[in-house]
């Protein structure tokens, strides 16, 4: 069985990125305290852009209302 990994931050949320080689979040990732509330706030949904520093590439990471990422578009 995988280890979930909890990201809080934005912050954790780009270190992540910058240094994931996964394919996909999906069932690997879950969002909690601060980034659980910001993208509940935006329907469950954050858009990988200049925002958290990445070019907009149309990439997005959704989650499930308890935290949990059930759907990703984004290049490792």
């Amino acid at each position: 069985m995988r280890n979930l990994i909890v990201l809080n931050t934005k912050a954790e949320l780009v270190e992540f990125l910058n240094d994931n080689t996964m394919h996909t979040l999906v069932n690997r990732v879950a969002f909690a305290m601060d980034l659980l509330e910001s993208v509940r706030a935006n329907d469950n949904v954050i858009s990988i852009d200049d925002e958290l520093g990445f070019m907009d590439d149309g990439g997005w990471i959704e989650i499930d209302d308890m935290g949990y990422v059930v759907s990703d578009a984004y290049l490792p």
